[in-house]
């Protein structure tokens, strides 16, 4: 594969700001917008006909389906986009099939079958739309990222490729959870907004005229060398080695434990986000806007923090740091609570204080699914000879799909139901405690990564070489 050039990797990273968009808003906004249960104001808008149209039940059993599927797919998906046989190479062909089903999907989801309550068809319909979505943008996530570990020149563009892809994911997220609830406040339906933002997933063309593959075809690798599709060495890892290698390497192991455990509660804080604000913070659309662009604003400036922190201290204590930030933060959007402080200023104060807190972790943990499983890929390659990022890739997104499964599936749509003492606002308060939780067990299992991740990312280590 022909490396980028050092002008082009920017553009590299802002192909997956599209794609990435839809899924942040058709899992953040769309999904929620099935049923009226936790919002507070606003109610025309957040919903997509101001009641609950799909069968609470049944359609968590569907969206916890979807995200299963999503994680039985990973494996597959990159083994078939590593042996991918065309004439246009591998990585481009399984980005441009996967994003245009994805977005069509994305459509059709905007567009249920009945505006009736408690409806079984919209429960199936939109449960299979979102079982679509997921696969097919794992597919075209998973071959463009597979791409990162290749087509850098070496560590330094790597470094600078997912720093620049976080920042963009900074963008991305700013948009969806400071300028759409904006949007609401003016009183525009969330379903148009969401159709608004379809074309987006047009910015992935970036990668597939930048990614430079030959054939994949008989005989193209022996013709073309190293050249040939995305990389020689990756055709000589089949799926079963691939994922020995994978879990077979104790960096990666742990890193998995870590994800899953931080994962969950992000997940879940991110799906849940609006409706904490809207129900127990008791705050309305410019207020919303207000505290998600504190969460969101200055992970720039936050990540250029936590790089200083990693620096001085190495790549675990500086995640140490994240976790602990991200966790204070939660506290005080859990203390600003309707029934804990009637004054709607002090639960705005405290809301956006928190998200600043939260914003140190944020930044990390946007950087970190990217450069890890790429860092330990082009570690594993100078160590082995073979190359098959989209295998860890695939292993980290098993446990993406496992934990959306369990937490913004099975338990956050169902918990933001639940009701005790006559509080119909104590279940979507409760999810603050477990995203608490599960950043506290992160912080721990930090401490199962082996002990050069102590040095990993001091200047000193780096001086030292």
């Amino acid at each position: 594969m022909k490396k980028l050039k050092r002008w082009q990797i920017p553009l590299f990273a802002f192909a997956s700001f599209g794609p990435c968009m839809l899924s942040t808003i058709i899992s953040v906004y769309l999904v929620d917008a099935l049923q009226t249960a936790g919002f507070g104001s606003d109610l025309a808008q957040w919903t997509f006909a101001s009641k609950t149209i799909v069968a609470v039940g049944l359609f968590s059993v569907m969206k916890a389906i979807s995200s299963l599927m999503d994680g039985l797919v990973e494996v597959p998906v990159a083994t078939f986009v590593q042996n991918l046989k065309t004439p246009w190479g591998k990585r481009r062909p399984a980005i441009l099939v996967g994003t245009v089903v994805m977005t069509l999907a994305y459509v059709l989801f905007c567009f249920p079958i009945s505006m009736e309550e408690n409806s079984v068809a919209n429960s199936i319909w939109c449960g299979v739309l979102l079982t679509v979505f997921v696969s097919f943008f794992t597919l075209a996530i998973n071959a463009l990222f597979g791409t990162y570990a290749e087509i850098t020149a070496n560590d330094d563009d790597r470094l600078l490729l997912t720093n620049v892809k976080a920042a963009f994911d900074t963008i991305q997220y700013s948009i969806a959870y400071a300028l759409i609830p904006v949007f609401i406040g003016f009183g525009v339906n969330i379903r148009i907004i969401g159709l608004c933002m379809a074309p987006l997933s047009l910015t992935i063309f970036l990668a597939i005229f930048l990614i430079k593959e030959n054939s994949t075809m008989p005989g193209a690798v022996a013709k073309y060398g190293e050249n040939a599709g995305a990389a020689v060495e990756e055709e000589t890892v089949g799926m079963i080695d691939g994922i020995k290698m994978a879990l077979g390497n104790p960096a990666f192991r742990a890193w998995l434990i870590i994800h899953g455990c931080f994962n969950l509660g992000l997940q879940m804080f991110l799906s849940g986000q609006n409706v904490l604000i809207s129900g127990p913070m008791g705050l309305g659309g410019f207020q919303v806007a207000i505290i998600n662009a504190s969460a969101f604003a200055p992970v720039p400036i936050m990540l250029i923090f936590y790089r200083m922190v990693m620096a001085k201290k190495g790549y675990r204590f500086a995640f140490q740091t994240a976790l602990a930030s991200f966790a204070l933060g939660m506290v005080c959007m859990c203390l600003a609570y309707v029934r804990w402080f009637p004054d709607a200023m002090v639960r705005m104060i405290l809301g956006a204080t928190g998200g600043v807190i939260c914003s140190y972790g944020i930044g990390a943990f946007f950087s970190a699914p990217t450069a890890m499983p790429t860092q330990i890929a082009a570690d594993e390659k100078k160590r082995t000879g073979k190359s098959h990022p989209s295998m860890y890739f695939a292993m980290q997104g098993i446990v993406n799909s496992l934990v959306s499964a369990i937490g913004p599936g099975l338990i956050w749509v169902n918990l933001r139901t639940v009701s005790v003492n006559g509080n119909d606002l104590f279940g979507t308060h409760a999810m603050t405690y477990i995203v608490i939780g599960f950043c506290v067990l992160a912080i721990f299992a930090c401490n199962l990564l082996p002990k050069e991740y102590d040095q990993l990312g001091r200047k000193e280590k780096a001086a030292k070489k």
